[in-house]
């Protein structure tokens, strides 16, 4: 039997310790390596919104599907542009709660359920706000009776931008007839000539409703044959 000498055991000894420390920090190094490429991910916050959700699931085919069920059911929303605006999602909350659902103005499974079959029968379910009623005939302070105060008192009722040209007009005891030329600014070829009543009330002329005023005997005859019976 061979027997190694000091010097070889001691060699040996030694390899064994060096390949030992090696796997040693071989083993550390990739424990280490391990830990340091480990991230912890957090779910992002689900955002939240308000209004008609969920508007990312619409279409605009699908809002101006639901504007044209409000405009059915009495729920005026403006323009059915397919946007869901400030208007549409308080039409959307009138008819939640003439409807009896919860007014969150959210355009949720049912009360798109309610409002397509509410739609479907022709249900009014919102009440239109009364319509104000102008007042009727002249009070305070006279206004003058020129052309451009007239002009003026009409001008309100102007919309998109159309101009008006008056044409000829009277006045007596605070009331006043107008004939005038409208230019709507969308096809200024295609002028309308209209005939208006107006009464002095406060220093302003304000039209009146030809409607209710032109009875014989409510105001001078002067102002209802010209300004009532002129079309």
């Amino acid at each position: 039997m061979h027997t190694a000498s000091p010097h070889r055991r001691r060699r040996l000894v030694a390899t064994a310790a060096l390949a030992l420390a090696l796997v040693t920090g071989v083993a550390a190094c990739s424990s280490g390596s391990k830990s340091s490429s480990t991230t912890t991910t957090t779910a992002a916050p689900t955002p939240t919104t308000s209004g008609a959700k969920p508007v990312s699931t619409l279409t605009k085919a699908d809002i101006v599907q639901m504007q044209e069920w409000l405009d059915t059911v009495g729920c005026d929303v403006g323009k059915n542009d397919g946007v869901i605006g400030p208007l549409t999602i308080a039409s959307l909350k009138s008819f939640q709660k003439g409807a009896g659902l919860t007014v969150d103005g959210v355009y949720g499974p049912k009360t798109k359920a309610a409002l397509s079959a509410d739609a479907q029968a022709k249900k009014k379910v919102c009440t239109p706000p009364p319509i104000p009623t102008p007042p009727v005939g002249p009070t305070g302070a006279a206004a003058a009776c020129t052309s451009s105060a007239l002009q003026a008192g009409l001008s309100p009722a102007l919309s998109d931008g159309a101009t008006v040209k008056i044409d000829g007009f009277g006045c007596a005891s605070g009331w006043a007839y107008v004939w005038a030329t409208i230019t709507p600014k969308a096809d200024p070829t295609n002028t309308i000539s209209i005939t208006e009543v107006m009464a002095s009330r406060d220093g302003k002329w304000v039209e009146q409703s030809r409607d209710t005023v032109c009875v014989a005997g409510k105001m001078p005859q002067v102002i209802f044959d010209n300004g009532c019976l002129n079309n």
